[in-house]
């Protein structure tokens, strides 16, 4: 974990606000029939023609996965999930009749939100249509098609138990129908067998947790390529690197990394198989942790942090990252007594005690928050960030001059990082008392 281990926490202090969970929209009237019944066989009648088991082969013709995939037009456009191609060299299309359809390749790509829109080289075949995922409510029945191990054409049933994800990113739906290998890419279809989802991962852990990203930009990738019919090969769009990852470094490396690149379906899934691969891994749940951390899924990361501790319990970082999730959830004497666990480890770690600072904030303990910054300040008298988090906890105090004095030595030590903090700044109140001490005008 050398290296890594404090991530979460310096991301949390710049995006500070990022990670809030959304719910479902209020109940509106046309969707109230859905969360009443629905009429499997009719669905399954209408939609299943339009879904497709995908199978995916290597360089040599080698079958290396399957999975499942659906149209959205009658020319072969089809939407299945980004991870199901990764390393593929080729791939076929299976409909429910026993009908083939070679893969042409890429049209358009979206690893962000595990979402890929292939081509298939088909005409006149039967597709589905998008429908409103964004005014779907928590209890709408919906029904899942796919091809878990390969079986196409399965049907399952069950509710929408939740919306949930960051604030600034498509919402995730999470659903009871269940999902196995083989289904991801699935349509998660409403009532009326419009689709409101795409299946993309699930959780195992006490009991299956099933996601699916929402239409919002499904419809994205679709409107993207109406004027274009540029396509790209697989093999040549895809990376044959094998993501089985072997120890706790390379782990966390490329889970880091993913999250950098705004791949957060992706890292929670590599997350995911990592702790299914090592489970005996502190550093494979700390990795799980902080993917759930920045969807914004506090709980589930709660739970990974503590199974990282239960193997590993002298790991700093991870007593720093649980508070930053406990904290999340306004759980602020449970976060603060976490940080307290990796000071009694590490006394002289600076991240801890500016964590810590960052807490009593949080949980409107001022005093505490200050002498937990100095404390930081004293360890290393050459560190900016305990200086620039001063400066808000000094201002919300309504000490303005001792905010100024900390925006003066945040300055002289980091004039860089400072700056860079004040342009990203999007607190009107604090940017105009920062602007009062620079003594320049804050609409600038």
């Amino acid at each position: 974990m050398t290296g890594h281990r404090h991530r979460p926490i310096l991301r949390a202090m710049k995006r500070s606000g990022l990670l809030l969970l959304i719910f479902a929209a209020t109940a509106l009237n046309p969707l109230r029939a859905e969360t009443e019944s629905i009429d499997l066989k009719a669905l399954a009648k209408k939609a299943r023609p339009a879904v497709m088991l995908l199978v995916i082969s290597d360089a040599n013709g080698k079958e290396i996965a399957t999975g499942t995939g659906f149209l959205v037009s009658s020319d072969g456009k089809l939407i299945t999930n980004h991870h199901v191609i990764e390393g593929a060299a080729s791939a076929i299309a299976k409909s429910e009749n026993g009908g083939l359809f070679p893969v042409e390749g890429v049209l358009a790509d979206d690893p962000k939100n595990d979402l890929v829109l292939l081509k298939l080289k088909a005409k006149d075949l039967p597709f589905l249509t998008l429908g409103d995922s964004e005014k779907i409510e928590v209890g709408t029945r919906i029904a899942v098609i796919g091809s878990p191990l390969g079986l196409e054409g399965t049907l399952s049933e069950g509710i929408v138990s939740a919306v949930r994800g960051p604030s600034d990113q498509a919402s995730w739906i999470q659903i009871t129908a269940a999902i196995s290998p083989g289904s991801s890419g699935s349509p998660v279809l409403n009532a009326t067998g419009h689709i409101i989802g795409v299946t993309t991962w699930l959780l195992r852990g006490g009991q299956a947790l099933n996601f699916a990203i929402s239409t919002v930009p499904v419809a994205k990738l679709i409107t993207s390529v109406i004027q274009s019919t540029r396509i790209t090969p697989i093999a040549s769009h895809t990376s044959n690197k094998n993501n089985s990852l072997s120890d706790e470094d390379e782990i966390q490396t490329v889970v880091f990394n993913a999250i950098e690149n705004k791949k957060y379906a992706l890292a929670l899934k590599l997350a995911q198989d990592a702790c299914n691969i090592h489970s005996s891994s502190s550093g494979a749940f700390y990795s799980l942790g902080y993917a759930n951390f920045f969807l914004g899924f506090y709980d589930d990361a709660i739970s990974a942090y503590r199974q990282s501790l239960r193997l590993k319990a002298d790991s700093i970082g991870v007593w720093i990252a649980l508070g930053e999730s406990l904290s999340a959830l306004g759980k602020h004497e449970q976060a603060i007594a976490a940080v307290r666990e990796a000071i009694t480890l590490a006394p002289t770690n600076t991240s801890s005690w500016i964590s810590l600072g960052g807490l009593y904030n949080a949980a409107g303990d001022i005093q505490n928050a200050i002498q937990a910054y100095k404390e930081a300040i004293r360890l290393d008298p050459r560190a900016w960030l305990p200086w620039w988090n001063l400066i808000g906890v000094y201002f919300n105090a309504g000490q303005q001059e001792e905010g100024c004095r900390a925006l003066q030595k945040a300055k002289e030590l980091s004039p860089k990082n400072v700056e860079m903090m004040i342009r990203l700044g999007k607190n009107r109140v604090f940017a105009a008392k920062v602007a009062r001490c620079l003594g320049t005008d804050s609409s600038n």
